[in-house]
C-alpha cells in the first residue's frame, strides 16, 4: 500500500542520503504548531483496540478538502519552543514529519522557517484514518521514536509498534491512562533532553 508520496528529493537535506542518525518522526498540529487559541481540540483519548482490523477514513473530495484544509491551517502560528527545539532535535535525529493531514503543508513550514530542520515530510495520502496510518508509516520508515499530540495515536504506536513513544502533554490529554510505554513531554525541548540533544 502506497501511504504517501515524500516531498520532492530538492528540498531533502543534503544529509538525508547517507545519514545514521535514528528517525524521530513527529506529528504537526499540537507538537510544533500550535491550534487555534491555543486550545488542542482535535484530539482523542478513545482508545482503538489494538488488535482488530484498520477503520478506513472516510475522505471528502479534494475541491471541499483542500479549500478546509487551507482555511483550517494556513493561519497557524509555530507553538513558541518550535524552531529552537527543532534545531535542537535536528543535530540527533533525521525530523520526518509525519502528519494526519491530507495536504501537504511545504508553504507553511517555508513561511516559518521550519522546513530546513525536518528530511521528510509525509502527509496522510492512504484509506487509513490516522493512528493506523502513522502505525504503517512508522514501520516502513524504522524510527526509532514518535512524538504525538493524540493520546488514541499514542496508544496505539505504543502498543503495536517498535518506536519508543512520546506525547506532547495537553491540558485536553492530561487525564488519558496511558500505556506505560508512553513518555509524557511538556514540550519538544523536554524531548530534546532526553534525547541527549546539546542546549543551545
Amino acid at each position: 500500500m502506497t501511504l504517501t508520496r515524500e516531498r520532492p528529493a530538492t528540498e531533502l537535506q543534503p544529509e538525508a542520503l547517507s545519514d545514521e542518525r535514528p528517525i524521530l518522526t513527529i506529528d504537526m498540529d499540537g507538537v510544533f504548531c500550535s491550534p487555534f487559541f491555543g486550545w488542542n481540540v482535535g484530539i482523542s483519548s478513545a482508545f482503538l483496540d489494538p488488535d482488530a482490523a484498520p477503520r478506513l477514513a472516510s475522505v471528502p473530495p479534494d475541491w471541499i478538502r483542500v479549500p478546509w484544509d487551507t482555511l483550517r491551517f494556513t493561519p497557524r502560528r509555530p507553538l513558541p519552543d518550535a524552531r529552537t527545539a527543532l534545531a535542537r532535535l535536528h543535530e540527533v535525529r533525521r525530523l520526518v514529519v509525519l502528519t494526519g493531514r491530507r495536504t501537504y503543508p511545504r508553504w507553511w513550514l517555508r513561511r516559518h522557517r521550519l522546513i530546513q530542520y525536518f528530511d521528510r515530510v509525509m502527509v496522510n495520502e492512504s484509506p487509513l484514518r490516522s493512528p493506523h496510518y502513522k502505525l504503517e508509516a512508522i514501520g516502513l520508515l524504522g524510527a526509532s521514536e514518535h512524538i504525538d499530540d493524540d493520546p488514541r495515536t499514542a496508544q496505539l504506536l505504543a502498543q503495536r509498534s517498535r518506536a519508543r513513544v512520546f506525547l506532547r502533554n495537553w491540558p485536553t490529554n492530561a487525564k488519558a491512562e496511558l500505556d506505560p510505554r508512553v513518555t509524557r513531554v511538556n514540550d519538544l525541548h523536554e524531548l530534546a533532553d532526553i534525547l541527549g540533544a546539546p542546549r543551545r
